[in-house]
């Protein structure tokens, strides 16, 4: 038997009027996920317990199969992690989102248009002027980058909007708090005024882009304890694939191995089918594997009805038709379902509990047949905490 494991991020949201009261699962034509769910089994999953952050690192961390309420590591941490960078005891790791604030102080892009890599790196190479005994900067992917933060424990009590949380909102009316505030808006300051001055983003103003206007610092997090290996864990070797820092640096600390595959990415330019033609390839090498696709989330984020819906059919049609053309030749469960919901009329996570699919031999069918919010409630299914759903996938 093998396990497959496809993580639609975001996916999941309320009815919108632009599709007649219907949410972007429902209006997607998705004939291979409505077919697993006609065969297999459709519920609800808790994957943000409550009280913590409906981000992806608790989501996902649910998803791989760990209590995200024992493991909470920091975001920042968990990322640089992914990059094999170790911190020390006495240092403290933050994302920073390179952004597009307007002149009158609005959140316009919390990605700077999804900045690409090079874009962001060169800023990053600019940044990296403020690099001192207590700050350094790390790069990550597109509009991801790190600051680690030496001597500052008092940051792991201080509170920092996510810049996705603010789009369309004024940055000044979430100012961080804490003790450790003064020192990061002050770093932020600096960042803007380097920022301000780049000939990157000069160039990218005069090719009719947006320019990275502010760095923007949050999810502070120490060194990530010990996670217990996946295959101590549940007695199988796993693999991850995803576009994304988060993933792999959970798949670092639970001992999953990490593909990568040419034109996997973070973003609506993500090729699926290379991502589907790559969960092959890991199946021939592992028992589980974790295929994490990050469109979706991404056009939520910047409100793209039509491109979450896209996102969503490019999934169905790219990744789930190949690992349903391999079930029939070899005996695969699959288990498919959103980390957390990203409304794209709200523009960010909330901590909804999200409706999966979990299919394949063995698996007793309920009465859902299509992987949607509206159909897995009606199922009365309900695996919550969320993290016990991949003992349901290995049983």
């Amino acid at each position: 038997m093998k396990y497959a494991i496809v993580i639609l991020d975001g996916a999941s949201g309320n009815p919108l009027a632009a599709y007649g009261g219907r949410t972007t699962l429902q209006a997607a034509h998705t004939p291979y996920l409505d077919a697993l769910a006609r065969a297999g089994a459709v519920g609800l999953a808790r994957n943000v317990p409550e009280g913590l952050e409906p981000s992806s690192n608790v989501a996902c961390t649910s998803i791989v199969g760990y209590n995200p309420v024992e493991y909470p590591i920091g975001r920042g941490a968990l990322e640089l992690a992914a990059l094999g960078i170790e911190l020390q005891d006495d240092e403290v790791a933050m994302r920073v989102n390179l952004a597009h604030v307007s002149p009158a102080g609005i959140m316009v892009s919390y990605s700077t248009d999804n900045i690409s890599s090079e874009d962001g790196h060169a800023l990053a190479d600019e940044l990296t002027a403020l690099d001192d005994a207590t700050f350094k900067l790390y790069k990550g992917t597109g509009f991801r980058q790190y600051l680690v933060v030496k001597g500052h424990p008092e940051l792991l009590v201080s509170s920092f909007a996510a810049a996705h949380n603010i789009t369309d909102l004024p940055v000044a009316d979430f100012p961080p708090s804490g003790p450790a505030a003064a020192l990061i808006m002050d770093w932020q300051r600096r960042a803007g005024a380097i920022l301000a001055a780049s000939a990157v983003n000069k160039r990218r103003v005069a090719a009719g882009k947006l320019a990275a206007t502010q760095a923007f610092a949050f999810w502070p997090g120490q060194r990530p304890g010990s996670m217990e290996p996946f295959a101590r864990l549940y007695g199988k070797q796993a693999g991850m694939l995803s576009g994304v820092d988060l993933l792999a640096g959970i798949a670092q600390l639970a001992g999953i191995k990490r593909y990568g595959f040419a034109g996997v990415t973070d973003g609506p330019d993500n090729n699926y089918a290379a991502q589907g033609e790559g969960a092959l390839t890991m199946l021939g090498e592992n028992d589980v594997v974790i295929i994490h696709v990050e469109a979706p989330d991404a056009e939520g984020h910047d409100g793209n009805i039509e491109g979450k819906r896209l996102a969503v059919e490019a999934i169905d049609r790219e990744v789930l038709s190949r690992l349903m053309a391999y079930a029939a030749q070899t005996p695969l469960r699959i288990l498919a379902l959103p980390d957390h919901p990203t409304p794209v009329e709200l523009k960010r996570h909330t901590d909804d509990l999200v409706p999966f699919v979990l299919s394949g031999p063995g698996i007793q069918p309920n009465a859902g047949t299509r992987l949607t919010e509206q159909e897995a409630a009606s199922t009365g299914l309900v695996v919550d905490p969320g993290y016990l759903l991949m003992g349901r996938l290995l049983a």
